[in-house]
């Protein structure tokens, strides 16, 4: 992870140390780290809920390319 994502920069600008329920996941005590828009509403998810929805689009274009051929 970058140092924007650790340490006492995260602790100074976030609530509860940047630490809650992911809510992606449903993971409590987790680092929400990264700004996503769901639903309209912009949320912070954890770096593994960020990965989940990164690989879930990257499927579905793949998914899309082969139904295409």
């Amino acid at each position: 992870m970058s140092k924007a994502h650790r340490g006492r920069p995260l602790k100074d600008e976030t609530p509860n140390s940047g630490r809650g329920k992911c809510p992606v996941t449903g993971r409590t005590g987790v680092k929400l780290l990264y700004e996503q828009e769901i639903d309209g509403k912009k949320v912070m998810i954890s770096k593994s809920a960020k990965a989940t929805i990164t690989n879930q689009k990257k499927r579905q274009e793949k998914a899309a390319r082969k139904a295409g051929e």
